[in-house]
């Protein structure tokens, strides 16, 4: 999509998907038009192994607010080679080297998950709070056969039920933007709940152990946000998708190691 081309289109079916079809079920044609406005093609937006044109015969069904806030194929496989081969070149330690944890704390479509757990060959436990979002995901991931162990809780509840057991960690945190979602770009201090309360739960839960996050921003940072929210953790890489829209609304995903 060429940088110049309007966009209205997108913030227009922004405000459907966030508003009124928030909680809609999307037809198979509206799934089509969401590829095609957001990624500049119906493909595009594919989860599951799955793309738009395709996901209603395999019996994939996606809320409105899924459509517009999920992690498509396309971003999450590059992320997720990027971590294989970073931990493919470190020795983990800890308690339990042999089977490290793989956790989706706000899962939502659940595809992050579902491709670690694939990419990693690792159990993945995911957690969901909303309980329709939850319900649809369960059903996508059985239709797909996938693995993820999805428990509709609270992401601290998951955490209290998942001890550390190696470096080789990883935790996936997504949490919902709303209104740190701003003119001046993405606020991690305002989501829901913020980023740095995020991280401090999932230190109190690993006794000191490292571990590994991955997190997902617009490509515009408001008020140094992501930095300050990391302050106690090294950056490892960011992937950045090719910018299909306007500045601020792309994706970059980092990663990080946490410390205690």
């Amino acid at each position: 999509m060429p940088a110049d081309a309007d966009h209205s289109g997108y913030f227009a079916l922004r405000d459907q998907l966030l508003g009124p079809l928030r909680t809609t079920v999307l037809t198979s044609d509206q799934l089509c038009e969401a590829g095609r406005l957001i990624y500049g093609d119906p493909y595009g937006l594919s989860l599951l192994g799955v793309p738009a044109p395709e996901m209603t015969a395999n019996g994939i069904t996606l809320l409105g607010r899924t459509a517009i806030e999920c992690s498509v194929d396309s971003c999450v496989i590059p992320v997720v080679d990027t971590l294989a081969a970073l931990q493919a070149v470190t020795a983990p330690e800890g308690p339990d080297t042999a089977n490290p944890l793989i956790v989706d704390l706000f899962c939502g479509s659940g595809n992050f998950g579902h491709h670690l757990g694939q990419r990693l060959s690792r159990p993945v436990h995911a957690s969901e709070f909303d309980s329709t979002v939850y319900n649809i995901t369960r059903k996508n991931l059985d239709r797909v056969k996938s693995e993820v162990q999805l428990h509709l809780l609270d992401y601290r509840d998951l955490l209290d039920r998942l001890p550390a057991r190696s470096t080789h960690d990883t935790y996936v945190v997504e949490p919902p933007w709303g209104p740190a979602f701003t003119a001046h770009g993405l606020d991690l201090t305002r989501t829901s709940p913020p980023v740095p309360e995020i991280l401090d739960d999932i230190r109190r839960s690993r006794n000191g152990l490292l571990c590994h996050i991955v997190i997902k921003t617009s490509d515009q940072i408001a008020h140094n946000s992501l930095a300050r929210s990391f302050t106690r953790a090294r950056h490892l890489t960011t992937i950045t998708p090719d910018p299909l829209l306007p500045y601020g609304t792309n994706m970059n995903f980092h990663l990080y190691e946490l410390n205690s």
